[in-house]
């Protein structure tokens, strides 16, 4: 991935030749964190009616636990870095 971004003491700037790429990057990032919330809620809701359904001992069930964990995973490590 290409860095726009130049960081001096906690501030972030961006030469003005490469504002229009940081904006689209940055909106490419925040849609993607938007989606891995979204994942985030949405997967107890499938993983109970999966539970409700007695599908516990699926690979699909076992699949959506495992993503859910990795989705966590992926979250805490936005947030260690500031991103929430």
């Amino acid at each position: 991935m290409t860095r726009y971004t130049t960081e001096n003491a906690g501030i972030y700037s961006v030469p003005q030749e490469d504002l229009e790429n940081a904006i689209q990057v940055l909106g490419k990032f925040e849609d993607a964190y938007e989606h891995l919330m979204r994942s985030q809620t949405q997967i107890p809701f499938d993983l109970e009616k999966m539970r409700v359904e007695g599908k516990i001992k699926t690979v699909r069930y076992k699949e959506k636990m495992a993503q859910k964990l990795i989705n966590n995973n992926i979250a805490m490590f936005f947030e260690k870095h500031g991103l929430k």
